[in-house]
């Protein structure tokens, strides 16, 4: 039969439901913590994306600036040889 002295040496070795409750609370708790972290990272790429985006954005108006630019001045350039031409002037380059 189990004695009294058994079951404070078995109270002494397995965790009690209080000592189950507060490991628990104290995981829980932890969590806690590590969602907040989460959320505060989660918040801080969210910023780096909408950066991102913005010189993305910025970039891509360049290239087409650059782009409508190129066109123009090709457009100049054909137009200078055809009045060079119409005209004879010879045009170094």
């Amino acid at each position: 039969m189990i004695t009294d002295m058994d079951i404070t040496k078995l109270k002494g070795v397995f965790a009690l439901q209080a000592d189950m409750q507060h490991g628990f609370r104290e995981v829980g708790e932890r969590f806690d913590q590590m969602d907040e972290k989460v959320d505060t990272i989660a918040s801080a790429v969210g910023r780096i994306e909408n950066a991102i985006d913005g010189l993305a954005g910025a970039i891509q108006d360049l290239r087409t600036e650059n782009g409508a630019g190129t066109a123009h001045l090709l457009r100049h350039d054909r137009q200078i040889e055809a009045l060079a031409v119409a005209t004879k002037i010879t045009l170094s380059h």
